[in-house]
């Protein structure tokens, strides 16, 4: 303890990012952000400032804003103002530290709903008008910031629910701030039915028979269960198998990106571009990552982002164009979305050749969402399932929306929401 708090006297305030949404197993309080606060809390003692900015899918607790001194998140998702979020963070810390006589307290309070990321895109209802909430809120004065925390929804774990917290401008301002808290939850509780899910989706056949018509081009299909960026694996090959199985006509010129297998990936590495090939690809740990046998062609080699141009042997991707079927699959190494244009580039293909490109997301990406012609997510199983009436929960805190019905007041519904 004494080597650790060494440099104590040269800090002023610490500023952290921490996501929120892990969950570390054999660790018993579940949650890594929590234990890495609690940690730094006992080390600087209870007053030195600490800010945290959070993403929106992070699960907060009182327990958790009462060692803080400034809680926020980002309001969009798509995270667009990551950026943006960091700088209110860092100049709230800033002005603090200038005026340690303004002590500040978060106050969180928790609601008894659990709601999914794809539930939630903050350009729709009801994230949009709770946005306008927290602007209105933050306009006073006497108010710092004003934060709505979605929520992580897969950890089974007593933390799960959405939060809201409101940073008060001092201690004169706590009771005001807890009024302001009790306002926002009595805004959201109400408009629990309204969360749904945004913009075009479905079942996978569904979607693939309407894409397999449409002349619409090029088209988006999101595989939302094994969404890498979510925590999934990224091992799901249901599309992969739906196509080959089930869709003997399919003529559209299809990109898969990706799949993770390790094995296969390093296979297909160590033959070189313009080899034909035949291997069976899935890790077949369960149905969805059920192996699918593939005869094709190498033709690219790449990385899966930018952020691995200094490591491509994890970044490593290789494209395979199957011979019997106008499909082309990236194998992968790591788990990694591709949520940008630019990803294909640097992966060696060419994304206008292709009239249907599978990513394993959830809510489109906005450079997708922006380049396709037509985007859908399609309702698959796996890790990141969105359907999350359909999870199995032992330890939340119950009643819980919307698997309990809750006696309290609602706005209406809307098509995709909870029933």
């Amino acid at each position: 303890m004494q080597q650790n708090q060494k440099h104590l006297p040269e800090i002023d305030g610490i500023y952290l990012y921490l996501h929120g949404a892990s969950k570390v197993k054999d660790l018993p309080e579940d949650s890594a952000e929590f234990v890495i606060l609690r940690e730094i809390r006992k080390l600087v003692g209870k007053y030195l400032p600490i800010a945290v900015v959070m993403d929106p899918h992070g699960n907060v607790t009182e327990e958790f804003v009462e060692m803080t001194n400034i809680v926020t998140c980002y309001r969009h998702s798509p995270h667009t103002d990551i950026q943006k979020t960091f700088d209110k963070t860092a100049e709230l810390l800033c002005e603090a530290l200038q005026d340690r006589g303004r002590y500040l307290k978060p106050v969180c309070r928790k609601f008894p709903i659990i709601v999914g990321g794809e539930r939630s895109v903050s350009t729709d209802e009801p994230v949009k008008s709770i946005n306008q909430k927290l602007d209105e809120i933050e306009q006073d004065e006497r108010i710092s910031s004003a934060s709505f925390h979605v929520g992580y929804v897969r950890h089974d774990s007593d933390r799960l629910g959405c939060a809201v917290t409101v940073v008060p401008y001092s201690d004169e301002y706590q009771k005001y701030a807890q009024e302001k808290a009790d306002e926002l939850y009595d805004f959201v509780i109400q408009r629990r039915y309204q969360f749904h899910y945004h913009g075009n989706y479905g079942e996978l056949d569904q979607i693939l028979s309407e894409v397999q018509d449409t002349p619409k081009k090029p088209v988006f299909i999101t595989g939302s269960g094994d969404n890498c960026g979510a925590g999934s694996d990224g091992y799901s090959t249901i599309v992969l198998q739906k196509l080959m199985n089930d869709y003997p006509d399919w003529q559209k010129e299809t990109l898969i990106a990706g799949i993770i297998d390790e094995n296969k990936n390093f296979y297909l590495d160590q033959r070189s571009i313009g080899t034909e090939v035949s291997f069976d690809l899935g890790v077949g740990i369960d149905e969805r990552s059920k192996p699918v046998h593939l005869n094709g062609t190498i033709i690219a080699k790449g990385i899966v982002s930018q952020e691995y141009e200094d490591d491509p042997i994890t970044g490593c991707v290789i494209a395979v164009k199957l011979s019997d079927k106008p499909i082309t699959v990236l194998v992968q190494r790591e788990s990694v979305s591709y949520t940008e244009l630019d990803q294909f580039r640097i992966s060696g293909v060419e994304l206008s050749d292709y009239e249907v490109i599978v990513v394993k997301q959830g809510y489109i990406s906005p450079a997708f969402d922006g380049y396709g012609e037509y985007c859908v997510m399609a309702l698959t199983d796996g890790p990141t399932q969105q359907a999350t009436e359909k999870l199995d929960f032992k330890q939340i805190k119950r009643p819980m929306f919307p698997y309990d019905k809750l006696n309290l007041p609602y706005t209406g519904r809307i098509e995709g929401g909870f029933e």
